[in-house]
């Protein structure tokens, strides 16, 4: 049996204050007498009341309270009631004397009680409001208390952009939605359910009411309510306080957010509406609330823009308020009254009389038995509960009811938008180790941007069922596309190495915003051990390496440019295992091992398995001259220099001679023109870098230079090909020996003679179409071991300066001289005619041909339909058009001629 009808006879349902409570064991009216309460409700907030109850049981066990809904009713002036509804936060046990025990319960809103939650998780694609509809559905679906007493409403909003990555992070259930409903500016309240019967088996229920818009907020159903004074015969509940509140407030609003994809800020600047008055509106004027937000705030401009509308809002709601005091029962936190009766706001229009309530202060006594109420004041006032609300207390008492409020509130048509400072509002964000994803199969995974998805370890899979496991699955689905901070990043220059799928990764939350994560960094762990330089390397015992070691896609092959400085052998290595291709610099090693490596030799190798090309646009200088330390400039060579110059002095001292002396001239103008062009090349002959490189190539070594192959040398000039030794020329060869020249040969020896042998086979010599001359200072001695055989196809003539003379021709032999004819023969025999005959040279005047061709130097094929223009020596040009197979027209001659061949587009 109760306590109330126990001991007095007695039922709550008589007190203007009444309590119901749902426990395990069903709905009670009458577990706990209150005797008083002391409560706040407030707009962006939520209720928290505190309930003093008395019993005649001691010692009740106080964990059958915890959790219980409840719902505590007020008996309003009409004999209504008003109710107000919430979860028993925490319960306490107070003073005694035998037979009163006292007992204390907190009463709060569920969602406030999403506080003592705290969790990590993603959310994809969402809104703010579909994020609270997904978190707050999964609540009340989790617990049974909040399926039974708690609801929501979300059906007053407005529809908002989908957001690509919301994150909560380390953070209170409660905190990460109020976080997004401040900062989109969405308010919200605790609305009671309608008070129930006494009796009822009704579970005591509230609803979270979101909203944007304050003039949809409900009338409350107290309606108009009357300024006057209050005492307690008064027959209805009526305001008797009321006074307006002004704060200085900022005139202006900026906010700026960088956005990724323009590379630049998003700005918005707003400034504020409201009247502060004169001076107030000229000091408000130079009030600027600046913040920088994190990165990509609004979805576009036109979103960031309503986002700083809506601070700018919240400093013109926080800028006039009125407070008022009172015994108005009805009172409910986001909803309207009508004030009437006060002079001052008589005279304002209707619309401006109208105030929506942004937060309620309750003190209230329940009306117990004088010899009950005495006890309990005693027994409440050891407890020391009541050390916060005397200033309401006292009110009541002045006015002698046992009601009384105190509410703040603002004019209707005012936007009721809550405050949002991300500096405080932000949860605090650390570094942490995130896992790079991808799709199956895909080792490499990024966008246009070099951003890749990660998998937020933290992250468990059951809060992430609403989406399919995306956010906790180990995929691309996990998160948005997520920034690589590189230590250069420019227009389309600057590093990039894209973390891998299965990389542990260091992640940092720009702007403090977990919404905004950007890889910083990477770190090496037990599944990601440190690079093997040339798979070979470990550590500790190869600690001077360093580098970076890249792995093929798929596969185990690599690239790498290691960095070895290891004492007294450093060196550099660029190596990719395509071919084995490496640039080795400095000391050179086999590859590291436990920090022992076999030397291979110093200063730098080239070296590949496969192709290699050395290809300049201008110089290029191959020297083995010494440059120690880098002394010089780049193309610096002045001892080659001066070895073209002997060379060429060489060159045209010998030619000159020759030629003076019957040989052919030489031509030394181009070599001249190249020795000019090397040393016209920046810092050839000094420090001055002034000039310009021309496509050369030099080849130069002090000690000699050696070519070598099994095969063929081919050495091919364009226009002349001058060989000049100092000293001796050697040219041998295996088999033969050709030298071939299209207008001429001069073999010219200034001492030392002309030594020309066949050991084996014919000496031939030949002038096909022209006169063999054999010229000698002194004798001329053809010598044969066997015969000397002379014939001539007409005449053959021998003679001396003397006059004398032998002459040949056809089938006559003719002896002349002016002197004697002498004949020393042992005897003489004149017969008959006789004749011999042999087979006479016969040479073919076989002509030149040649077809210029067109081809693309990209890919070898034709070009056809260019016309074609060529000029010769001495000769009229020549013009046509290339064919299908890229030819222009042929040119026929007798000798080999130095053709100039010009290739056009034809106008069309």
């Amino acid at each position: 049996m109760s306590f109330i009808s126990a001991s007095f006879n007695l039922t709550d349902a008589n007190r203007p204050i009444r309590l119901r409570m749902s426990t395990a064991g069903g709905v009670r009216d009458d577990q706990l007498l209150v005797k008083h309460v002391s409560g706040v409700e407030s707009l962006c907030g939520g209720i928290e009341y505190s309930l003093l109850c008395v019993s005649t049981q001691a010692g009740l066990e106080l964990k059958q309270f915890i959790a219980s809904p409840v719902e505590l009713q007020f008996v309003t002036d009409s004999g209504g009631l008003r109710a107000v509804c919430g979860i028993v936060a925490a319960a306490a046990e107070g003073q005694g004397d035998g037979g009163l025990a006292t007992y204390q319960l907190v009463v709060r809103d569920a969602f406030a009680l999403l506080d003592k939650t705290s969790n990590t998780r993603v959310f994809r694609n969402a809104s703010e409001v579909d994020i609270t509809d997904i978190v707050l559905k999964e609540f009340r679906q989790a617990n049974p208390v909040a399926a039974r007493a708690f609801a929501y409403d979300l059906g007053g909003l407005k529809s908002y952009p989908q957001r690509e990555f919301t994150m909560q992070y380390n953070e209170s259930t409660g905190a990460f939605l109020r976080r997004l409903w401040k900062r989109r500016g969405i308010s919200w309240f605790i609305q009671p359910g309608a008070a129930s019967e006494r009796g009822s088996d009704e579970t005591p229920l509230h609803t979270l009411v979101l909203f944007d818009d304050a003039m949809a907020l409900k009338r409350n159903t107290g309606g108009a309510v009357r300024f006057h004074r209050d005492d307690a015969t008064e027959a209805r509940d009526v305001i008797t306080a009321w006074h307006a509140v002004r704060t200085l407030t900022p005139g202006k609003i900026g906010r700026q957010s960088w956005d990724y994809a323009s590379s630049g800020p998003t700005i918005t600047q707003e400034s504020g509406m409201n009247d502060q008055g004169d001076l107030g509106n000229r000091f408000a004027a130079s009030l600027d609330d600046y913040l920088v937000d994190a990165p990509h705030v609004g979805d576009n401009d036109a979103d960031y823009r309503s986002l700083g509308v809506a601070r700018i809002q919240r400093h013109e709601y926080e800028a006039k308020s009125f407070q008022g005091e009172g015994s108005e029962r009805n009172m409910c936190v986001g909803q309207w009254n009508t004030i009437v009766g006060h002079p001052e706001l008589d005279e304002h229009p209707e619309a401006e009389r109208d105030f929506v309530v942004t937060e309620l202060r309750v003190e209230a006594e329940n009306n117990l038995p004088k010899t009950l109420d005495d006890q309990a004041r005693r027994l409440f006032s050891l407890n020391r509960w009541r050390d916060d609300s005397a200033a309401l207390a006292q009110a009541s008492l002045e006015r002698g009811v046992r009601y009384t409020n105190r509410f703040s509130c603002v004019r209707r048509g005012v936007p009721i938008v809550p405050a949002y400072d991300p500096r405080a509002d932000l949860p605090r964000t650390a570094l942490q180790y995130v896992t790079v994803v991808g799709p199956v199969n895909e080792e490499i995974h990024c966008d246009h941007l070099g951003r890749v998805k990660v998998r937020f370890p933290g992250c468990r899979e059951d809060d992430h069922a609403h989406a399919q496991g995306a956010g906790a699955s180990g995929s691309d689905r996990d998160s948005a596309w997520v920034q690589v901070a590189n230590p250069w990043a420019g227009d389309q220059y600057g590093t990039i190495s894209l973390p891998r799928v299965g990389h542990q990764v260091l992640c940092a939350f720009v702007g403090g915003d977990p919404d905004k994560p950007l890889i910083i960094g990477r770190a090496h762990g037990g599944r990601t051990p440190p690079p093997s330089f040339s798979r070979t390397s470990r550590l500790p015992g190869d600690r001077y390496l360093s580098g970076i070691v890249s792995r093929e896609g798929k596969s185990q092959r690599y690239n790498q440019l290691r960095l070895d400085d290891t004492p007294g052998e450093i060196s550099a290595q660029l190596e990719s295992v395509h071919g084995r291709s490496q640039l080795n610099l400095g000391y050179l090693t086999h590859p590291r091992q436990d920090g022992q490596a076999d030397p291979r030799g110093q200063g730098f190798e080239l070296r590949t398995d496969d192709s290699g090309a050395i290809r300049t646009a201008k110089s290029l200088l191959i020297s083995a001259w010494k440059r120690l330390d880098a002394a010089g400039t780049q193309l610096g060579s002045s001892e080659h220099l001066a070895l073209m110059q002997d060379c060429l002095d060489l060159f045209k001292t010998l030619g000159d001679y020759a030629a003076q002396h019957q040989g052919l001239p030489v031509d030394p103008a181009p070599q001249d023109a190249l020795k000019a062009d090397l040393e016209a090349g920046p810092g050839a002959r000094s420090a001055d870098l002034a000039g310009a490189a021309k496509p050369t190539v030099s080849l130069t070594g002090p000690a000699g230079i050696a070519f070598s192959t099994p095969q063929t040398i081919v050495s091919y000039a364009g226009v002349n090909l001058d060989t000049v030794a100092q000293q001796h020329m050697q040219l041998a060869s295996g088999k033969r020996f050709n030298v071939n020249a299209g207008k001429g040969i001069s073999l010219f020896a200034h001492s030392d003679g002309i030594t020309q042998v066949a050991h084996n086979g014919d000496f031939t010599m030949q002038s096909q179409h022209d006169d063999m001359k054999l010229v000698s200072a002194k004798d001329v001695k053809i010598t044969a071991a066997k015969r000397v055989i002379g014939m001539a196809q007409d005449e053959m003539t021998f003679m001396v300066s003397g006059g004398a003379y032998l002459k040949l021709k056809g089938g006559d032999i003719e002896i002349g001289g002016p002197g004697n004819l002498i004949v020393k023969t042992a005897a003489h025999h004149w017969n008959g005619p006789a004749s011999a005959t042999t087979d006479m040279p016969s040479f073919d005047a076989g002509t030149f041909e040649r077809t210029p061709r067109l081809v693309r130097a990209t890919d070898g094929k034709p070009v056809e339909g260019m016309q074609v223009h060529i000029e010769r020596d001495g000769a009229e040009p020549l013009t046509g058009q290339t064919n299908a197979a890229g030819e222009g027209p042929k040119i026929t001659g007798d000798r080999l001629e130095q053709l100039k061949v010009t290739f056009k587009k034809l106008l069309t």
